[in-house]
């Protein structure tokens, strides 16, 4: 059997681009195009190596398990090794998905167009369904690379910094235009950051006597959290007044703070 080593690539690429994207999409990860592609690309070139280079199962295994650890360490760069696990987890459980799919898709147009192709030989079925094959995954990754590009053009990164109990905590955030929270009473807007945030853990040691209370309302059901209005803030080295709350939330997008668009 003819193996050609342009289309393997080209096939391995596709795939792992498609499952990395998968799995930043499921863990609310923002794809970060560069390391993707290097990524995906890393896998592609494994693939073809594990093709044509004689290995036994044990050692392929080790290796492929290896490689992708490293294409989610690459793609992801994720210190937490809990969330890299997770992270990890998730993509080798959407490649797998995904390769069984692709393997039936195989079967069932070998078996369509055998029945179109005149003089009908595997050879050509085989030659007809990769070929669509190959289509299908040029679509998805030219969907997928739309996707880089509009969200590296949507989402706007701002510079954050608020004075507490006399400290300046500067920290990098998200602008985003769905954060439209804001305190009932003052009317103030609030920017959340995580609690793991030095801003975060600093205003947790804040009594609460001294904060505001935020009623909020989303997807997961209703709860009040709880802010601050800092004796300082700046975004962008702007003055501004809002108030600051903690949440648990691990992340913003990868940013530590979450920044309504009014504000900025």
């Amino acid at each position: 059997m003819k193996i050609y080593a342009d289309i393997l690539l080209a096939i391995n690429f596709s795939m792992d681009l498609i499952s990395l994207f998968i799995t930043s999409a499921v863990m609310r990860r923002r794809p970060h195009k560069k390391r993707m592609l290097v990524s995906a690309g890393i896998g592609g070139i494994y693939g073809v190596f594990a093709v044509v280079l004689p290995m036994n199962a044990v050692l392929s295994a080790i290796i492929g398990v290896f490689v992708s650890f490293l294409m989610c360490m690459i793609a992801f760069y994720e210190k937490s090794i809990k969330r890299l696990t997770a992270l990890y987890i998730i993509y080798w459980g959407t490649s797998a998905c995904l390769g069984g799919f692709m393997s039936i898709l195989y079967s069932f147009l070998n078996k369509i167009l055998a029945e179109y192709i005149k003089n009908y030989s595997y050879t050509q079925a085989y030659t007809g369904a990769r070929f669509f094959i190959v289509v299908a995954l040029a679509v998805l990754i030219s969907i997928i690379l739309g996707k880089f590009f509009t969200s590296e053009k949507e989402i706007k990164e701002v510079r954050l910094s608020a004075t507490i109990n006399e400290k300046c905590f500067e920290i990098k955030g998200l602008c985003d235009s769905g954060n439209l929270l804001t305190e009932p009473i003052s009317g103030k807007c609030v920017i959340l950051v995580t609690e793991k945030s030095q801003l975060g853990k600093e205003i947790c040691k804040i009594d609460d006597i001294y904060k505001r209370y935020i009623p909020f309302s989303s997807v997961g059901g209703k709860g009040m959290i709880k802010g601050v209005v800092p004796s300082s803030i700046k975004i962008e080295g702007i003055e501004r007044t809002a108030i600051v709350a903690p949440v648990s939330t691990n992340d913003f997008a990868g940013y530590e703070a979450c920044i309504p668009m009014s504000l900025v």
